[in-house]
């Protein structure tokens, strides 16, 4: 992965000083320069998950003249910020907070809050009379379905039955009326999204921190408490240039895959050839999805053994990024 060093930043130099006047300086984020990372991802429904807003419908768009599933960002931004949370808790190196509940009270350290995870999925805190404000070095787009809705989507028809089972309300002295549907995507169906870094505001551990976040699998959407594990992970490729690329919008690698047979559209392993085939060819630098998956595999070993290099790493970088948000919030 030491190819990827030339479009990421160094953990030692992620601030830097400016002058306000002759005398007075500031200290700031290191000022961007040009670099963009994008993991490519398939996402794979391994049982029903849901994905809606207020409407009990999956939710969906128009693209290319027919309907997609769509899952927003943060139905999968949530949980593996949530998972890269406890990582930093699992190492003492950070977490020390609940998930959108950050807050620092007076005399607190910005980095009492803010911490590795907060460089990656970025987060904003109320500090005495200012918000503080931490834009994620990594962003999620839209996650679309790679084939059309109809071919992904199922439902089924329930009601909410009486503790012994029947439907009669003891109570009413009748029937239970209370009858719904539940929408669902259907287990085998793949969806497709990318998570970019640009700017080269993000340093390498910042980029293994987000590999172990993404994880093999996860729960996301709603009624997770039912499905459990309901989503894999398969990574198409890490895809590496100076300038960002129209091909890291999920909506255009659709527009790639028009024309494939729909059985091809069904299978990982095609789908991962036909992606990697059409973006290794528009980036300066790519590492196969096979080849990162096997990091990712080994990331996680290191992870389960005490006093690891990858520990050793989080606990020296975690230093260097509180340094970060102290410096650039501090008065």
């Amino acid at each position: 992965m030491e190819n990827l060093e030339t479009y990421l930043a160094s953990v030692d130099g992620l601030t830097s000083e400016s002058h306000i006047d002759a005398k007075k300086t500031y200290i700031h984020p290191k000022l961007k320069n040009l670099g963009c990372v994008n993991l490519v991802v398939i996402r794979e429904a391994i049982a029903p998950t849901v994905f809606r807003n207020a409407e009990q419908e999956i939710t969906d768009i128009e693209w290319l003249d027919d309907v997609y599933v769509r899952a927003v960002p943060n139905k999968f931004k949530y949980p593996e910020r949530g998972r890269g949370l406890q990582i930093l808790r699992a190492l003492g190196v950070g977490g020390k907070q609940a998930q959108n509940k950050t807050v620092l009270y007076k005399g607190q350290k910005p980095s009492d809050a803010f911490d590795l995870n907060t460089l990656v999925f970025g987060d904003s805190a109320n500090y005495e009379n200012r918000v503080l404000p931490v834009r994620a070095g990594v962003n999620y787009s839209d996650a679309l379905s790679l084939l059309p809705k109809h071919h992904c989507v199922d439902q089924s028809f329930h009601n909410r039955a009486m503790e012994d089972g029947t439907l009669f309300d003891a109570e009413s002295k009748k029937n239970s009326d209370n009858l719904f549907t539940r929408h669902f995507i259907k287990p085998g169906s793949l969806m497709v999204q990318v998570l970019s870094t640009r700017g080269k505001v993000l340093p390498e551990i910042g980029l293994k921190h987000l590999l172990l976040s993404v994880g093999m699998a996860g729960s996301y959407g709603g009624q997770t408490s039912v499905t459990g594990s309901n989503i894999r992970t398969h990574v198409v490729g890490l895809y590496a240039d100076k300038f960002e690329k129209a091909a890291s919008s999920p909506y255009e690698l659709i527009r790639l895959l028009e024309g494939a047979d729909e059985e091809d559209l069904k299978g990982i392993s095609k789908v991962r050839e036909l992606l990697h085939e059409q973006l290794k060819l528009q980036h300066e630098m790519c590492v196969e999805g096979n080849e990162v998956e096997a990091w990712q595999e080994q990331l996680i070993n290191d992870f389960n053994q005490p006093g690891s290099d990858l520990e050793n790493a989080y606990k020296e970088a975690q230093p260097q990024v509180a340094n970060l948000f102290d410096e650039w919030f501090g008065k």
